[in-house]
């Protein structure tokens, strides 16, 4: 009699045994490492936005058919969801064994055999999933050949930058089909930049100038920090932060958590590709291009010329200035964290490993959404990169993508 009592209670906890942390932050942390490793090296910034709301679509969409199953029956099936829809990205980039690493660490603290008829099941579910998003992405426009002619080289101007690729990145993300049926992004485009006549725009100038420049004798340590510490990806970043600010709150949840991740990236996207259509639509210049020319280019009469210039954060990005990406992620990111969150107060404190210059490890405390995506945004300017007016008009532009994916994510999300 104990006999069977005791295999009945063995049964039933092997039955229930799960992950114990959120499966869907631990899928999306490895979905940025793997895009981050030696073999991909990286992508450019909307190929990146890109790569992680597939991933997080295909978590989702599994999610969502499993919800009425086990918990690790969900958590098997988000996880073969997301490797599925990773390698499937990087076909051809000998990622294989990286991908597989991901799955296989995370499997016997799942604990469902593959071998069993539910561990079948949810295995299905998930190759199920990421086959329909990648169906669904594989004619969005991404993979388009899209030309670029850089324009004269006159004053404010885009050209190419010391240390980048003579062409811009992805001129055609700026016509990727959208996430969750979000629609034409072009009715969220930013105002042009301010004219190079005007007080702001030479304000803007002089400011990054002493600022930006790598070896400025104004910038203070906290902010050459900010820009040390904001350097890295957007994507991975706001995803990393986002992660602290959930902790494990979504541990059990697995419908909830691949919720909230799916928003979060499917916003992120749109908001790279609104960017990109406001880039295209301005092609404005990026400091170092403005310093490096010789002759007084600036209507004042102020010469601001400098061949030797060069910006803190290097080599500079080689696409258009205004609106400034980096701060268009972080508006994006702060208004679906702001959401789900409730307000602007959190309390979270995370490190950047910064390898520029050896700065080492950056560690920092953020109370206020608002503020920490202000000083993402400053941090370009702090770097040399960007001028201040492609700042806040990024965070704007995000603030508006993100909000709107938000209004449309129920209704829309699973049209990927």
């Amino acid at each position: 009699m104990r006999t069977s009592v005791l295999l009945s209670v063995l049964a039933s906890v092997a039955a229930n045994a799960a992950y114990s942390g959120d499966i869907v932050s631990y899928l999306v942390d490895q979905t940025s490492a793997l895009v981050n490793g030696t073999i991909i090296g990286g992508l450019q910034s909307p190929p990146s936005s890109w790569y992680v709301a597939v991933v997080t679509g295909a978590i989702y969409e599994a999610a969502v058919k499993s919800k009425k199953e086990s918990l690790a029956y969900q958590q098997l099936a988000v996880s073969h969801a997301a490797h599925n829809a990773i390698v499937w990205v990087f076909h051809g980039t000998r990622n294989y064994n990286g991908a597989d690493a991901s799955l296989r660490a995370v499997l016997p603290a799942i604990g469902l055999a593959a071998n069993t008829t539910e561990g079948k099941s949810a295995i299905e579910t998930g190759r199920k999933a990421a086959k329909k998003v990648a169906l669904a992405r594989a004619d969005d426009g991404l993979s388009d050949y899209v030309p670029f002619t850089h324009g004269p080289k006159n004053p404010t101007i885009y050209q190419a930058t010391p240390g980048g690729n003579p062409f811009p990145d992805t001129p055609q993300a700026r016509f990727v089909r959208p996430f969750a049926g979000l629609g034409d992004l072009t009715r969220f485009r930013s105002p042009p930049p301010p004219k190079v006549s005007s007080k702001e725009y030479e304000d803007a100038v002089r400011y990054i100038r002493e600022q930006g420049v790598l070896n400025s004798t104004v910038r203070t340590a906290y902010d050459t920090d900010s820009a040390y510490f904001w350097r890295e990806s957007s994507i991975t970043g706001w995803n990393r932060f986002a992660a602290v600010i959930l902790g494990d709150k979504l541990a059990t949840k697995v419908v909830e958590s691949a919720k909230f991740w799916a928003q979060l990236n499917f916003a992120l996207a749109n908001a790279g590709f609104a960017s990109w259509d406001v880039k295209y639509a301005y092609e404005g210049w990026r400091p170092v291009t403005a310093f490096h020319r010789t002759d007084i280019w600036l209507p004042s009469g102020v010469n601001v010329s400098d061949p030797s210039w060069t910006p803190l954060l290097r080599p500079t990005p080689n696409h258009p200035d205004y609106v400034s990406t980096h701060s268009t992620y972080g508006g994006a990111a702060a208004a679906v964290i702001r959401a789900w969150n409730g307000g602007d107060k959190i309390d979270a404190t995370w490190s950047s490993n910064v390898t520029l210059d050896n700065r080492g490890v950056i560690t920092r405390r953020y109370t206020n959404l608002t503020f920490a995506a202000e000083e993402n945004s400053r941090s370009r300017v702090f770097g040399g990169i960007h001028f201040t007016f492609a700042g806040q008009t990024g965070i704007d532009l995000g603030d508006k993508v993100a909000r709107a994916t938000l209004d449309v994510f129920d209704k829309n999300w699973d049209q990927f």
